[in-house]
């Protein structure tokens, strides 16, 4: 087999099972630890705090599979694949994921005992009905050109899936740390209509928009969950939420924000677990007459200061970043060809054009406050910006009927090299940008064809360069995300060196005495 991924030791497409690279943020004593003074204990109830309002679980619809509800969804259902270090991939449901040398045939195995939490069994022909149904139309699920690059599915067994790719993909395991590996029943569903799962719990409330509770799923293959019960609250507002954690409301948080990280990590009644694991950056749409030019996309980088941008939006918490795959640990080009800042060059072209657009933005204070930072930066080199912020809700459907000019972008999709294909290639799903380059595409095809590390390392340099030569978006930072909690939390996942922030809630425990 030319690439494995096993339960022993995660042999990812991209690093090995040594220490990660070094790309998470700075941490302090309170930072990132997954360990506590206070022993775990069984039992207890955590109430967690979610940034966005959810009026289904069902992992066809996109908003489950999003990273900031991950710790709600993989409670459910607990996925195939989940997140390593690095980008990398490892087994959880599935007990091993094989390709040949082509990166066109790949084997499924499934653990012993999988069951859903009706107790029903979960085999290789309820992974088969699961995957048919996201690539269903009707479905309408966000995961249909995932299914689509899946040519044949064969189970010759109860506990394998064989499948066919239609082209090359050796990232195609990493597609089953979401919505392809999050497996539901397609013929029975919980008293609430949600599928049912094979997670270590199960939802026994559920109210549209306001909060969701679970209990422990007694037919879980795995590690009994420590806690009897999870409650989520659904608190949209970030000041609202850090709030509610400082005064006990809630538990556990996600948040985006440098300034409540930096607050709690002096808290000695908080911990912080995060990574820069969410990739900024604006995305030029390339049909505008303004933006069709490449000298002026270059001089709008050159404008742009990411380092004193990173100082002030994420107050240095992130990093700068110049590439899509720059959190990729060894594998990240040293040299992506994105144009340095440099101020002067950049008036030298724009300040002559008159140049005026519209910088869109998700309406929240950080993407706000980052568009503003731009849009002075942009200014000095002569360019008049006007920001409009966007209610999130409508948001994504703007990207994608392409009506904005600039358009300031925030994603985990980059977590693994796959995202590039979605984001760059010529006939990418997410390619809101309308950019194409057959050089980019012939690069990405060509990591996509092998396992062989350097020659994906040598793939993924080439398309930097490329999009660092054309400019089709401007990079910014990757900003840290992640989760803010209270010290009587004694268990949780260690996530500092991801690029997928996964925390499964079956791992989480209080301390004794709490």
């Amino acid at each position: 087999m030319a690439s494995v991924i096993t339960i022993g030791c995660a042999l990812s497409f991209l690093a090995g099972c040594g220490n990660a690279n070094g790309s998470s943020g700075t941490s302090s004593d309170s930072t990132n630890s997954s360990t506590s003074s206070v022993a775990p204990r069984q039992g207890g109830n955590l109430t967690i705090g979610l940034d966005r309002e959810v009026q289904t679980l069902d992992i066809a619809s996109s908003i489950t599979t999003q990273q900031p509800l991950l710790i709600l969804s993989t409670a459910v259902y607990e996925p195939l694949m989940k997140a390593g270090k690095d980008g990398s991939v490892e087994p959880d449901m599935a007990k091993s994921l094989t390709s040949d040398a082509t990166a066109t045939q790949w084997k499924l195995t499934l653990r012993d005992g999988l069951k859903f939490s009706d107790g029903t069994p979960l085999t290789s022909k309820e992974v088969v009905a699961h995957i048919k149904r996201l690539g269903d139309p009707a479905t309408k699920s966000s995961a249909m050109a995932q299914v689509a690059q899946i040519k044949q599915m064969d189970t010759p067994d109860a506990a394998t899936v064989t499948f066919a790719l239609a082209r090359p993909n050796a990232d195609f395991a990493a597609q089953f740390t979401r919505a392809l590996g999050m497996i539901e029943s397609t013929t029975a569903k919980d008293p609430f209509g949600f599928p049912l799962g094979a997670g270590p719990y199960q939802v026994s409330d559920f109210t549209p928009g306001s909060s969701v509770k679970l209990t422990k799923n007694a037919n879980y293959w795995g590690d009994k969950p420590y806690l009897d019960t999870v409650t989520y609250k659904m608190i949209p507002d970030a000041d609202s939420r850090f709030q509610s954690l400082k005064s006990g409301d809630i538990d556990l948080m996600w948040s985006e924000s440098a300034s409540q990280f930096q607050e709690a990590a002096k808290d000695s009644s908080l911990k912080v677990m995060k990574a820069p694991a969410s990739m900024s950056m604006v995305l030029l749409n390339l049909k505008d007459a303004q933006l069709a030019d490449a000298s002026v996309r270059k001089a709008l980088a050159q404008a742009i200061d990411r380092k004193a941008l990173n100082a002030v939006v994420n107050l240095g918490e992130g990093k700068p970043i110049d590439n899509p795959y720059a959190l990729l640990g060894g594998v990240a080009p040293k040299d992506a060809n994105y144009p340095q800042y440099d101020l002067n060059a950049a008036k030298s072209v724009l300040e002559s054009k008159h140049i005026k657009l519209t910088l869109n933005c998700e309406n929240r204070p950080d993407t706000v406050q980052r568009a503003t930072a731009l849009k002075d930066m942009l200014g000095k080199a002569g360019v008049d910006i006007t920001v409009t912020p966007v209610e999130s809700a409508n948001y994504t459907s703007q990207l994608m009927s392409g009506e904005f000019q600039m358009a300031d972008f925030v994603t985990s999709v980059l977590s693994d090299p796959s995202g590039a294909q979605y984001l760059f290639t010529s006939k990418g799903p997410y390619n809101f940008t309308g950019y194409a380059n057959t050089t980019v595409d012939s690069a990405i095809a060509a990591a996509s064809a092998t396992t062989d590390e350097s020659k994906r390392a040598a793939a993924f340099a080439t398309a930097s360069k490329a999009l660092g030569k054309d400019v089709p978006v401007l990079w910014t930072t990757a900003t840290n995300a992640g989760f803010i909690m209270s010290n009587k939390i004694a268990a949780f996942p260690d996530i500092s060196h991801n690029t997928l922030i996964e925390a499964q809630a079956g791992k989480i425990a209080l301390g004794e005495g709490h």
